[in-house]
Formats: C-alpha cells, sequence, structure tokens
C-alpha cells in the first residue's frame, strides 16, 4: 500500500465536532407536539356556545395535548371559530353539507370567504324559495 487513505462510509468518521459555549449542549430532540398546549379552555366554549346560539344538543369538548385540528377523533368534527363567524350555524344546513360533499372537501379546508360565500348564497336561495345545489354553483 502506497499509504492512500480510503475514506470511510460512514458520514460520522472524520468530521469535527464543533463544541459549543461555555459547555452548552445541543438539544437533540425538538418540542414534541403533546407539549403545546391548546389555546381553547372551556370558559370559551361558554362563550362560543353563546356568542354563536350553538344549540345545547351540540356537545364541544376542550381538546386533549394529543387531539390534532386535521385528525379529530372518531365521531368529532373540527369547527373553527372563523367558520362560525362566516355564518355556518348547527347543524349545517343540507345544502351545504351536499356542497362540501360534492366538492370533495371538509368543513375545516373552507375558507372564511368561501364559507361566507356559500352560507350567503343558501340564505339567498331560501329567500327566494330555491334550494342552493352543487349545479349552481360551477
Amino acid at each position: 500500500m502506497s499509504g492512500d487513505h480510503i475514506p470511510s462510509s460512514d458520514p460520522t468518521v472524520g468530521r469535527k465536532s464543533i463544541a459549543l459555549p461555555d459547555g452548552e449542549r445541543r438539544s437533540t430532540k425538538g418540542a414534541k407536539l403533546d407539549d403545546v398546549a391548546s389555546t381553547i379552555t372551556c370558559d370559551l366554549l361558554i362563550l362560543l356556545h353563546k356568542n354563536f346560539h350553538i344549540p345545547n344538543y351540540v356537545v364541544t369538548t376542550v381538546p386533549k395535548r394529543s387531539d390534532r385540528a386535521s385528525l379529530p377523533p372518531p365521531g368529532y368534527l373540527t369547527i373553527s371559530e372563523t367558520s362560525l363567524r362566516a355564518g355556518l350555524r348547527f347543524p349545517p344546513s343540507a345544502e351545504l353539507v351536499e356542497i362540501l360533499r360534492r366538492c370533495g372537501v371538509c368543513l375545516t379546508q373552507f375558507s372564511y370567504r368561501a364559507m361566507s360565500v356559500t352560507v350567503g348564497l343558501i340564505a339567498l336561495f331560501r329567500d327566494r324559495g330555491a334550494v342552493l345545489t352543487p349545479e349552481h354553483l360551477s
């Protein structure tokens, strides 16, 4: 052998570690999802029920740390305050449910503008004695 060094296939071999000042250590773990608390409280749910006239038979719960808005537990539905401000009421109208189903989106995917326009159109059609269907929107 002529003294040539064969590089190792291990990427960590040969790298020098950079020392942090004053003996600080790098955190090897990021913040866990379960460490993030929800901003929803029982008091806020009571205010939402009162302010948006949510019927008493609609059960609302404070999310647990492990709950995710994008993946609600079976039998639950994620609703944002923005949707309530846009005019969503309970139970959702049959027209809204059909439009969401036909468009292949869930309630939380509608933006404030989309929700307010859809709810406004449903109200306008009802005022005129007609029913808004997905065909009217295409």
